[in-house]
């Protein structure tokens, strides 16, 4: 799920490589960062998918049978 306009931001010192930062101006344009910004949200949201999945009782009484 995409954030929404309204989530609040914070803004941080990231230190990227330059040519890592000269490919995504080139790749981009102008905004860039709003690209780092989403691949960022991308990645947490992906990774840490796994934490929010619902379980029941007999989730975890089918886990210890396998």
């Amino acid at each position: 799920m995409p954030a929404k306009k309204d989530d609040p931001l914070r803004k941080v010192t990231l230190n990227l490589y330059d040519s890592d930062c000269d490919e995504m101006k080139a790749y981009y344009g102008h905004g860039w960062t709003e690209h780092v910004r989403t691949l960022v949200h991308d990645h947490i949201r992906t990774a840490t998918a796994h934490h929010k999945v619902r379980r029941t009782l007999g989730d975890l009484h089918d886990e210890q049978s396998s």
